[in-house]
């Protein structure tokens, strides 16, 4: 969106600082709201819908809002308020789900081989979406993916199917770990901070996020290419981004054999070494 109201590289990057620093104290508000829930339907499926669904209708918002009848420096703001409260709703959804599944099972194996099945599903629709956005752009619209109409068509049609499967996950879902509301334990946002200050693998996975946006740099460096640079047409990109996608389900299916084999720890660091070995590779080309 920033791309598409004419905001700089530049200032959308000061942007996205602000709107992370905000998000810190809504990370742990966010934290003790969930330590400290006690609902019959569990710690995290409460939240698919409380927040999955208004993510959804914030997304449809943040594209439909008439930025073009506004001055660029109003239109930033707003867009800078919109992605100040999906820090908090968007992420509030994405932590339910995505720690819902070690509630699903106490079998560490069986929620790695679920976690494959998951991942595969789950990033059907990025893939599919990266597919159509620029097809979309190219033959409804005959430009590319800076065009904020191409996002004001698709993202409803989206909102609305993501928010039905959030309704079949719900209602398909049932936590096994769930603690009556006559167990009162409070969790002070203080306590749960200390505990995971002195959690060793905690800091070194961070680390390795901290360090590892590289591995996510290909993608904004192909976007790049295709909207600025005009490298490819929309249909010949959409294409190259989902043979990308592809390579990603391999991983995903093969992850629970390995891991079955020769252990997470092992091919953690063989994954890791692999992906360091070829971001090098990337630099020749």
């Amino acid at each position: 969106i920033t791309g598409t109201i004419g905001i700089t590289p530049t200032d959308m990057y000061i942007l996205y600082v602000i709107a992370t620093v905000a998000s810190i104290p809504l990370t742990g508000l966010r934290a003790t709201i969930v330590d400290n829930t006690r609902n019959k339907a569990g710690k995290y499926r409460p939240y698919i819908l409380m927040m999955g669904i208004p993510s959804a209708v914030l997304f449809i918002a943040m594209v439909w809002f008439p930025y073009d009848k506004l001055s660029l420096l109003v239109g930033t703001n707003v867009l800078l308020l919109f992605y100040v409260i999906l820090q908090f709703v968007y992420m509030f959804f994405y932590d339910a789900y995505e720690n819902l599944i070690h509630v699903l099972s106490p079998n560490s194996q069986e929620r790695a081989d679920v976690a494959s099945i998951k991942s595969i599903v789950y990033s059907l629709g990025p893939s599919v979406v990266n597919l159509i956005m620029p097809i979309v752009a190219e033959n409804v619209f005959h430009t590319n993916q800076t065009d904020i109409r191409v996002y004001r068509l698709v993202f409803p049609i989206l909102g609305i199917l993501g928010s039905a499967l959030l309704v079949i996950v719900y209602a398909n879902t049932k936590e096994k770990i769930i603690q009556a509301k006559t167990h009162v334990i409070q969790i002070k946002f203080t306590d749960a901070f200390k505990a995971v200050a002195k959690n060793k693998y905690f800091w070194i996975i961070s680390l390795a996020s901290w360090i590892g946006f590289l591995e996510l740099a290909y993608s904004n460096i192909l976007a790049w290419l295709y909207n600025y640079g005009g490298a490819c047409s929309g249909n010949v990109y959409g294409i190259i981004v989902t043979l990308n996608g592809n390579s990603a389900l391999w991983g995903m299916i093969m992850a629970p054999f390995f891991i079955r084999k020769y252990g997470k720890k092992n091919v953690q660091i063989v994954t890791n070494l692999l992906n360091i070995v070829f971001i090098l590779a990337m630099i020749l080309f």
